[in-house]
């Protein structure tokens, strides 16, 4: 396993890889995560995430392609994230569209509890999942990263 620390507009990221792909994204510089690790194989998964989540952010980028360990994905919690993915940049979802996407329509709280637990944000896109009636929502980084995100991708009116 490698970690990384970058610096992004919306504040310092963690990325964490092993050998079968990017494994987490954590807002924030945690403590000890900048440690290059012996893997070439997670190393340059850091290096393409890095790459692309600079590309994000500076609107160049509008899909994902660095390879992800999907590996966790288990059950309801695999299939809202396999879902996930396929909302579109600059389109938001609501909980209760994502459940029914995931084969589970009705089940928008446990969308909710999926999306919390969603270790890639930004890269599998948790932030535009929203309430139903064009409410925000709330969002591990915080609602205003939420925002941001979702007006860098024209979704969310600016203020």
């Amino acid at each position: 396993m490698s970690t990384t620390v970058i610096d992004t507009p919306i504040g310092p990221f963690t990325l964490t890889a092993g050998e079968a792909g990017l494994e987490r994204i954590d807002f924030g510089a945690v403590p000890g995560g900048a440690d290059p690790g012996d893997s070439p194989p997670a190393r340059a998964h850091l290096d393409e995430a890095a790459r692309q989540l600079e590309e994000y952010f500076a609107g160049e980028r509008h899909e994902f392609t660095v390879v992800l360990d999907r590996s966790p994905r288990k059950g309801f919690r695999g299939a809202v994230l396999d879902a996930l993915e396929r909302v579109p940049y600059g389109e938001v979802i609501s909980y209760g569209e994502l459940a029914a996407e995931a084969g589970r329509p009705g089940a928008a709280r446990a969308v909710g509890t999926a999306m919390a637990t969603n270790p890639l944000p930004i890269v599998v896109p948790c932030h535009r999942v929203t309430r139903s009636g064009g409410v925000l929502g709330r969002y591990g980084g915080g609602t205003d990263v939420k925002e941001r995100l979702l007006q860098l991708e024209g979704a969310w009116p600016a203020r």
